[in-house]
């Protein structure tokens, strides 16, 4: 099986969700266009994204700098699959025009002038400008849903000759040309003029350094990273170069544009309004349970995008839905526990599972609880108080109550707040589920529950479970390392379901499928390798994969790429490794260094706002929010805090950034300093005096982040640094802040 874009994600008491998918095609050339389309890929259309998500839209954008096969080329099919591609796409088209004209086919192919008979009247015109005939000009209801964006050309100068030819037009007659196309879109009265002479400035060489390092000498390596630091090569140095290594620079590089926000905050703002209006959306999102601030549709909101999100693309695994189902139908008193290696597909197994079982099972109730899905999804109190809510909401539960001198009353039951007492209710919930009912409560990922309350050790989840309501749950089973989740359940019955490798027809059908969604096509030959690589048996390996050579720009150089990703030892830590060096090359080495380092540091994560506050001083800062959209889908959030979803991502980084106690206990200073700079409550000293007068006193806000990492921060520091001298100066700002009064205060006022 595979479904590439689910239309409906809805389980019992979940209003049933339209999804939609909104595609835009990008029309340029391609040789002097990379450094536009990378923003858009890597920025622009992530932003977009974000903003479409709780519409429930869906954003699929068509750059096909590669995506043309070799064997379509080689049947002059090109402009075949980029008109089909415009088909697929309306009713978005973006066009971006610069100095070049761009490539003229000799021929057309015998399907293209069959299909699309106009283009036989067309020679001599280059494949963008068929493009932006067949997308717009030809078609009328099109022309308010296109936008276009004219490059001013004054950068070129400041290109040296060998690049500029890279830049410039191509000769006189092309040149001609492309003053007569822009005049024609200007002249067209297009409802959304054409933005002229968007800014940019020649910044030097961009170095995909992954392929230099695959393919050069150790010398050429180390000579081209002398000049190359961060990916880039400046200008000055490029102007230094000997002539072998500006081959190679001109071989791998391709030239980088700086200066494009103007550019990507036009395209930002014009497709935002065109989807806007397209869909009549608010410009706001509208709240689960508008009207009320409802808890239950707020948590379920999240819980139904991240199954979205891992059911987009799902392929196989037949046999693992089969026994799930078999289990949720049968009759055992016990949990089914579902493990697999990290990265497996244990949450995508569980969402089709959730999805599927309660459109095929009318009057089921399924409960899904993807922890990390959602700000409130990691806590074990305000699980299982949301898993009791649902069930009074379904069941309609009441309790007699006998009030002094009254007669015995039947009152809604009641749902508690603290662990202690839902643990006892979440049982008798379960106990009086009507035997005609069935329930499948589904908790995934119980290993990233906080393990605040002892959640790991399991003693809240029943042994014995009545045989029509049932618990399924999954759990990171990796060969190494101590896993209470997994030493709990070897005291207890369970029926356990093992999600393993995936088999050679998955893994194909997730190559065919990903890029796809991208209107991107792999040739025979490609995926072979590819799928040679003996890591893509892991699906996380090979989701992680298939983005990053999403967003890659280069179809000259798509094969090498494949070729560069890890093949042995710890792959799925090692992608991660790419996946941080390529978002060093993006934003900055600072800036990417700073965010992860400090994330992996944090006790319990970091807010958004922390992070900002913490690299606004850098000098890459702008681009914070824009390096978190790239690994937004890498992320967890855990009380409004962001932290590492897949633990080979927090291995990635630690081994990448955090190899020495040294920079560890640096990473941790930091953090200590920040929070140190913090007030311990969030009043003035004159808004706390006035509450204390008024009747009767109330706790005084705490600043609870501060309370909960400063003291944890500077214990790390010392243990770092101070650990083999207990006299360090380390220790003694621990001992100093536990007998602050201050500190004490706040922590004493501080919620629970």
């Amino acid at each position: 099986m595979i479904a590439v874009v689910r239309s409906r994600s809805s389980w019992s008491l979940f209003v049933p969700t339209i999804w939609k998918t909104v595609r835009v095609f990008i029309s340029s050339t391609f040789r002097d266009m990379h450094a536009e389309r990378d923003h858009l890929v890597r920025v622009v259309f992530p932003a977009l994204r974000e903003k479409l998500l709780p519409h429930r839209i869906h954003l699929d954008d068509i750059d096909l700098r590669w995506g043309v096969t070799r064997e379509q080329a080689d049947r002059d099919m090109a402009l075949d699959v980029c008109l089909e591609q415009i088909d697929n796409a309306r009713p978005l088209f973006i066009g971006i025009l610069g100095e070049r004209y761009g490539y003229v086919p000799e021929q057309f192919s015998v399907e293209a002038a069959s299909k699309y008979g106009w283009v036989q009247h067309q020679t001599g015109k280059s494949i963008t400008e068929l493009e932006i005939l067949y997308g717009v000009l030809r078609q009328h209801e099109m022309q308010a849903r296109a936008m276009f964006f004219f490059r001013d050309p004054a950068f070129l100068s400041e290109v040296p000759e060998p690049l500029r030819r890279q830049m410039a037009a191509e000769d006189a007659e092309s040149a001609e040309k492309l003053a007569v196309l822009k005049r024609v879109i200007r002249e067209a009265g297009l409802p959304i003029p054409p933005v002229e002479h968007y800014p940019c400035r020649f910044a030097g060489l961009r170095i995909d350094r992954r392929l230099v390092n695959f393919h050069l000498e150790e010398a050429d390596a180390k000579a081209l990273e002398a000049v190359a630091g961060g990916g880039m090569v400046t200008p000055e140095a490029y102007a230094n170069l000997d002539d072998h290594l500006r081959e190679i620079v001109g071989k791998y590089g391709v030239v980088y544009l700086a200066g494009l926000e103007e550019f990507g905050r036009a395209v930002l703002e014009r497709l935002w309004n065109a989807i806007r209006d397209q869909h009549n959306l608010p410009d706001e999102p509208p709240m689960a349970g508008a009207g009320e601030r409802d808890e239950l549709a707020e948590e379920r909101d999240y819980h139904e995008r991240f199954m979205e999100s891992r059911l987009r693309v799902y392929v196989g695994r037949e046999t693992v839905q089969r026994e799930l189902v078999a289990y949720a139908d049968g009759g055992e008193r016990m949990p089914c526990l579902v493990a697999g290696r990290s990265g497996s597909g244990k949450s995508a197994a569980l969402a089709r599972f959730a999805t599927e079982y309660a459109e095929t099972h009318a009057g089921a109730l399924v409960v899904p609880r993807f922890v990390g899905a959602s700000p409130a999804s990691t806590n074990l109190r305000l699980m299982l108080r949301r898993f009791c809510l649902e069930l009074q909401r379904e069941f309609q539960f009441t309790d007699a109550v006998q009030r002094e001198g009254q007669a015995t009353e039947v009152v809604p039951a009641g749902v508690p707040q603290t662990v202690h007492e839902l643990i006892p209710r979440f049982r008798d919930f379960l106990g009086r589920v009507p035997e005609g009912r069935r329930v499948v409560l589904v908790i995934d990922a119980l290993d990233q529950l906080d393990e605040s309350d002892d959640a790991h050790s399991l003693y809240w989840l029943p042994r014995d479970w009545p045989a029509h309501v049932k618990a399924m749950v999954s759990c990171v089973a990796d060969p190494v390392g101590k896993n209470r989740i997994l030493d709990a359940f070897e005291h207890r019955p369970h029926r356990r379901v093992e999600i393993g490798a995936l088999d050679a027809n998955e893994r194909l059908e997730i190559v065919r499928a990903v890029p796809s969604l991208s209107a991107k096509t792999l040739d025979a030959g490609q995926a072979g390798v590819l799928l040679s690589n003996p890591a893509t048996e892991n699906p996380l390996f090979l989701l992680v994969a298939l983005e990053e050579l999403r967003g890659f720009g280069s179809y000259e150089h798509l094969n090498a790429r494949i070729r560069a990703f890890p093949n042995e030892g710890d792959t799925v830590t090692a992608i991660f490794t790419q996946v941080i060096q390529r978002l060093e090359d993006d934003f900055g080495e600072e800036l990417t260094r700073t965010v992860l380092s400090l994330l992996a540091s944090a006790r319990r994560g970091l807010s958004e706002r922390e992070l900002g506050e913490l690299t606004a001083s850098l000098e890459q800062g702008d681009n914070l929010f824009a390096a978190l959209r790239q690994i937004r889908p890498y992320l967890q959030a855990r009380g409004g805090l962001l932290d590492f979803f897949h633990r080979n991502f927090g291995r990635a980084v630690r081994e990448h950034y955090l190899n020495t106690e040294e920079a560890q206990a640096d990473a941790h200073a930091r953090l200590a300093a920040y929070f140190r700079g913090q007030e311990y409550f969030t009043e003035s000293f004159e808004e706390q005096r006035a509450r204390a007068r008024r009747l009767p006193p109330t706790p005084r806000p705490v600043n609870v982040r501060k309370v909960d990492e400063l003291p944890w921060q500077l214990l790390q520091v010392a243990k770092k640094t101070g650990k083999e001298d207990p006299k360090s100066p380390h220790w003694d700002a621990v001992a100093d802040l536990l007998t602050d009064w201050q500190f004490l205060e706040a922590k004493a006022e501080a919620e629970p």
